[in-house]
């Protein structure tokens, strides 16, 4: 048995509610989790043929994998490398995500 990491959520409340005078500014954390599309939602306009609504999209940039590793990318020495289903990577502040982290047999069941 192993342990992996399968989701990171963001210390700071990154993310932010684009209207300033709801007392709600910052009302959502930052998650990034394996199997799910990486981009944040984005909402398209559609006519569904009696009127216009709105739809959430997500590309199709899944996380493949999250991994703790040595790095000169963060101040520690240390970062998460998220592997991305595009073929990106993306190197995340380890100081600035809390990861849960599941026990897995060592064939990635």
């Amino acid at each position: 048995m192993t342990n992996k990491i399968i989701r990171l959520e963001s210390l700071s409340l990154m993310d932010h509610d684009e209207n300033l005078n709801d007392g709600s500014i910052f009302n959502t954390t930052r998650m990034i989790e394996v199997g799910h599309p990486y981009d944040e939602p984005h909402f398209k306009t559609v006519w569904d043929g009696s009127y216009i609504k709105s739809v959430e999209c997500h590309s199709d940039r899944d996380v493949v994998s999250i991994e703790s590793i040595r790095s000169l990318c963060d101040s520690d020495g240390c970062c998460y490398f998220v592997r991305l289903k595009d073929g990106n990577e993306l190197h995340l502040p380890i100081h600035a995500f809390i990861a849960e982290i599941k026990k897995v047999a060592d064939d990635g069941e």
